[in-house]
């Protein structure tokens, strides 16, 4: 009897015991879908360096703390809600409790949907959910939707985290009846005391468990070489949340203004006081060009490239007829800014979407100059509907006469991404047709979307697949697409007289490698006309950016270029800027840097290094390589971004 009443007598109050169940099963939950994440990308540990055993317990306790800290910040207020509803006012204990009980299931299962969701948007693009994602959604919720429920896998996630957020909902309400939640309790002293020593755990544990040194921070996840150990131990939630706080609305301070723009001058060998490069009109043996933008094209699938599937055939063998740049990086990870990089040669802005963020007016592109000034037919077509990611207000904005969308095809479709590539193509060569054949000079691009998720592979007459997953079939039918449309264009007169640009808005994760891991941003680009350019590999480094002023130089048109792209024919390159909505990244031929800048981490890697020594972060050994690339990433970012918002602006008082 004397030991039932001593742990009567020690036994928490109803409250805390309430925070402390509520508390204990967040955090479960949390740790299995952890489990679940590193479950299903195992194959990630075959790659990079530290990825032995040690180094995956080590990454999973770290990641325990961090459940650990943001369940226990998420029951603070809770916590303090029942405290005043115990203890102070105890008259109106049941709206605080209610209070309390609603924050507690609505914070945690908020935070569930999200966790889980990142699972498998981690496994699509080998990132964490970030705040250009949520952008996606909020803005075109219709065709979000489209895409979870047209993608298993997608589906298959969004049930469970909407069960797991309803089944822990209904855990808290039913905890908070058992415990009389609604009752304030009697004995107020003991509360304040347990209140107390839980709000002092709750330091604690929101510390990171350790009252040494600094807190647990989202910095102390880079815990080693390899990059998908240091993402193991991320709650995603805490960058999530970071990108967000990051995102200052349409403002990018990464330094000063003037200094950027003069920066960028002198790097680009532009003029002061218009940052304008004037192109004569020359002879040309073309006069028309059609940019093909493939979705998600890796150039790490390319034979060339030690890949042996043989998914991208037909462009492995148009490579050799043609010139291709093989060292070229798209400007990100996300259709956005590879659309914005193609259209005005401009820079990528990491969390901001270019084709909505910022004043929306035109910003003189080459495109537009082609239209207006050389009289050129420009259209561009995609296979989705008009409006999605804005790309109507944006294209038809930057020069382009006229887009064509799923909505002008006539074609009734339910798929996720609207038509069929193929379809795409067909629509493509008749509007082309039909332009030169009035008479008109033709500049078009073609958005692809069949390899994107939920990958599009449909059953069409000539297409023999040899793969069997759905990704890799997705991605034979987009080669074989884009093949099929060069080979009737070979069918039409104007064939010889066009040039065609074959390229990527992005690439595609394939491994773990880098921290901005390479197959994401490596895309092909290959220049075209077999009756007038001879086959050349090209090692120089090309970027995005550079892609228009090349193709506008080859056709012989006149323009000016106030853009951050270069003329790859007259002119070299020394760095390609790429982003993501959590990093800045500079790439040269011999090294690739990368800025966090949530945790404000530095990486260099020696991409001339043998073996896996070129996994290693060497950034402490070459603070001179590490400063330079970081000024060139930041000020032709920030330079860009004042551009894009303030087109018209000259730069006289430079």
């Amino acid at each position: 009897m004397r030991l039932r009443n001593f742990l009567h007598t020690i036994t928490p109050p109803r409250p805390i015991r309430f925070m402390l169940w509520a508390t204990a099963v967040g955090v479960v939950l949390f740790s299995i879908v952890r489990l679940i994440f590193l479950w299903r990308n195992l194959d990630m540990l075959n790659t990079g360096i530290d990825n032995d055993t040690s180094w995956v317990l080590r990454s999973l306790w770290l990641g325990l703390r961090f459940d650990i800290d943001l369940v226990t910040k998420l029951m603070a207020l809770p916590l303090l809600l029942l405290g005043i509803g115990n203890i102070a006012l105890p008259r109106y204990n049941k709206w605080f409790a209610i209070s309390a009980v609603t924050l507690t299931a609505l914070l945690v299962s908020v935070s569930i949907i999200l966790y889980i969701g990142d699972v498998p948007f981690f496994e699509y693009s080998h990132s964490h959910l970030n705040a250009l994602a949520l952008s996606y959604v909020s803005t075109d919720m219709g065709q979000s939707i489209k895409m979870v429920f047209g993608d298993t896998t997608y589906l298959i996630f969004a049930i469970a985290s909407l069960t797991t957020a309803v089944l822990y909902t209904l855990f808290v309400v039913r905890l908070a009846r058992r415990y009389r939640l609604y009752e304030a309790e009697q004995n107020r002293r003991p509360t304040a005391i347990y209140v107390l020593v839980l709000a002092s755990l709750l330091l604690f544990t929101a510390r990171g468990l350790t009252f040494r040194g600094q807190p647990l921070r989202y910095a102390d996840t880079v815990i080693s070489n390899n990059n998908f150990i240091n993402q193991l131990c991320v709650n995603p939630i805490i960058p999530f949340c970071e990108t967000l706080i990051n995102y200052e609305g349409n403002v990018i301070n990464f330094m000063d203004k003037d200094e950027a723009y003069n920066y960028a001058c002198d790097f680009l060998h532009r003029d002061h006081t218009t940052f304008t490069e004037h192109n004569e009109a020359k002879p040309s043996p073309w006069k028309h060009v059609v940019v093909i933008m493939q979705e998600g094209n890796s150039a790490e699938r390319l034979q060339r490239e030690g890949y042996t599937k043989g998914l991208l055939r037909n462009l492995d063998r148009l490579i050799e007829e043609g010139l291709y740049f093989e060292n070229t990086y798209s400007s990100s990870s996300y259709t956005c800014h590879g659309i914005y990089g193609v259209v005005t040669s401009m820079p990528p802005y990491m969390s901001h979407h270019p084709l909505k963020d910022g004043v929306q007016h035109s910003l003189g592109t080459i495109y537009e100059q082609m239209y207006r000034n050389n009289n050129m037919k420009t259209l561009f077509f995609v296979t989705h509907n008009r409006d999605f990611d804005n790309v109507n207000g944006f294209v038809t904005m930057q020069g382009f006469e006229r887009l064509f969308a799923e909505e002008d095809y006539d074609i009734k479709t339910d798929k996720t991404w609207g038509i069929d590539d193929h379809l795409l193509f067909d629509r493509a060569l008749k509007e082309i047709d039909a332009e030169i054949s009035n008479g008109n000079n033709v500049a078009a691009i073609v958005l692809t979307c069949s390899n994107h998720r939920p990958f599009n592979h449909p059953d069409v007459e000539g297409m023999v697949y040899t793969a069997t997953d759905d990704e890799e079939m997705a991605i034979e039918y987009a080669d074989w697409s884009m093949n099929r449309f060069i080979d009737m264009a070979r069918e039409k007169e104007w064939f010889d007289d066009t040039l065609f640009v074959i390229t990527a808005d992005h690439g595609r994760s394939m491994q773990e490698d880098f921290v901005m891991t390479e197959s994401v941003f490596h895309i092909p680009l290959l220049f075209y006309s077999p009756k007038h350019i001879a086959p050349e590999i090209r090692s120089d480094l090309a970027a995005q950016v550079d892609i228009t002023p090349t193709m506008a130089s080859m056709l012989g048109v006149s323009y000016d270029n106030h853009t951050m792209g270069i003329d790859l024919n007259s002119q070299s390159r020394d760095y390609a800027v790429i982003t993501t909505p959590t990093h800045i990244g500079c790439r040269s031929k011999e090294w690739l840097y990368a800025y966090d800048i949530n945790t404000k981490a530095e990486y260099l890697y020696d991409l001339t290094a043998e073996g896996d020594a070129c996994l290693k972060n060497v950034a402490s050994e070459h603070a001179d390589i590490v400063a330079t690339m970081h000024l060139h990433a930041t000020a032709t970012i920030q330079a860009g971004w004042d551009m894009h918002n303030a087109p018209e602006q000259k730069k006289s008082d430079k």
